[in-house]
């Protein structure tokens, strides 16, 4: 009879004490990921500016391929050529910005990529903590 008892208290203790494991895991995930969107936000943001950036000087693109650029080389090329050389100096510097906020974008991920890996850590956490006492009891009652 003492050995049912002992069984019951050794369970009682072990679900207090996952009780209060999956207490301290939610506190701990919802502050971690607190942080990280937080992070994450500030990335984001920044990459926004910089397509915003891009956006703006590719408006500006217009009324420099018509006016200066274009005045400028026809000097010493025909028009056509001139019209042309500017359009892809611009049209480079635009694509380079986009491109360096499209990375920076691509390195953020995203929160849910964040969440998922975070449940992945504690599944595993929980898998190396709590499982192999049980199969080690299972072992032990084994003739």
């Amino acid at each position: 009879m003492s050995s049912l008892q002992d069984r019951r208290r050794e369970w009682r203790e072990r679900l207090l004490l996952l009780r209060e494991a999956i207490g301290e895991l939610f506190a701990a995930e919802s502050e971690a990921l607190s942080r990280d969107l937080a992070r994450w936000g500030k990335g984001f943001a920044f990459a926004c500016v910089l397509l915003l950036a891009a956006a703006g000087i590719g408006i500006w693109l217009l009324a420099l391929v018509v006016a200066f650029p274009v005045t400028l080389l026809s000097l010493w090329l025909p028009v056509w050529a001139a019209t042309l050389i500017s359009i892809g100096i611009v049209a480079l510097v635009v694509a380079l910005l986009a491109l360096v906020a499209w990375a920076r974008l691509r390195k953020l991920g995203g929160p849910i990529d964040r969440v998922r890996r975070r449940w992945r850590d504690h599944l595993t956490w929980w898998n190396e903590r709590l499982l192999p006492p049980l199969e080690e009891e299972e072992r032990a009652d084994e003739p």
